[in-house]
């Protein structure tokens, strides 16, 4: 497991470091991912919108907050701040520096993390609803059927 949670730590620290102009959008991004929206703000939106769509949204949200709790009883890991001052891996006064932010500060075991979990199956269930709207959208717009039709009349 301290081999995952070094490796962790790396990208923790190369996000940290690398991506810090993109901090507002990646909270954005994850705020909007949150699992605790799924169920009071985008089911029954999207519900309304599409039912199967819907029934989606909330089974993937269920059914991952489940494997998420399934898989922090198996792995029971540290987060990743609290990890780097507990292990034994750095040497005295080596441990990397992490920027903890209200969102990752929570108790409990972090891995794997439920914010990430959570987030990418919301995203994959809207973002592939919106991408086959568009494309059924597509497929009737009248340059689709204009197109059709001449080439019919060949």
């Amino acid at each position: 497991m301290d081999f995952l949670h070094k490796n962790g730590v790396l990208v923790i620290q190369h996000l940290q470091k690398d991506y810090r102009a993109y901090y507002n959008f990646l909270n954005f991004m994850s705020n909007v991912g949150d699992p605790r929206n799924t169920f009071s703000i985008y089911f029954p939106l999207w519900f309304q919108l599409n039912q199967t769509v819907g029934t989606k949204m909330i089974w993937v949200a269920v059914i991952g907050d489940w494997f998420n709790l399934i898989f922090k009883w198996i792995l029971f890991g540290h987060r990743p701040y609290w990890w780097v001052q507990e292990t034994q891996i750095y040497s005295n006064h080596s441990s990397p520096c992490l920027e903890q932010f209200p969102t990752t500060c929570e108790t409990g075991p972090g891995s794997p993390s439920g914010h990430a979990m959570g987030s990418s199956c919301v995203w994959y269930v809207m973002v592939t609803a919106a991408l086959s709207h568009t494309v059924s959208q597509m497929d009737k717009s009248p340059t689709t059927l204009h197109r059709n039709a001449c080439g019919r009349g060949l």
